[in-house]
């Protein structure tokens, strides 16, 4: 399912301002572990990956208690591919393209807030705190 809202291209959504609290989860082992074990995600909160180098990122569902949608997003921030994800399946949710980020959040959040594949997100803080 694709979904579209009226945002121009130059604007930038603030992401930050949305979410009001996103983990930035950047080494191997944080990733491997993302929102395992977790009964719960409050509204509005996020967990964003970050990864060494673009290339086909996969996810998966293992230990995860909570139903989430996952947007693929590329160097500039923009979302390439949304998915939702089944807890505790251990398909592979894999993206198409070659991506550097992700951002995990909880089930029909993007359409929820009218943020569709195509939309410009501000990532910049979320990179530079991770440093």
């Amino acid at each position: 399912m694709t979904l579209t809202f009226d945002v121009f291209a130059s604007e930038k959504i603030n992401i930050n301002n949305i979410l009001t609290n996103i983990e930035v989860v950047s080494s191997s082992q944080e990733r491997r572990k993302g929102l395992m074990n977790r009964k719960y995600l409050p509204e509005n909160h996020g967990m964003f990956f970050i990864w060494d180098y673009r290339k086909r990122q996969c996810m998966w569902m293992r230990d995860t208690y909570i139903p989430l949608s996952v947007a693929y997003i590329n160097n500039e921030g923009k979302i390439l591919e949304i998915y939702d994800m089944v807890p505790h399946s251990e398909k592979s949710v894999c993206s198409i393209k070659r991506v550097k980020y992700a951002l995990e959040v909880n089930k029909d959040w993007f359409e929820k807030n009218n943020i569709n594949i195509g939309d410009m997100l501000n990532i910049r803080v979320l990179i530079q705190n991770d440093k």
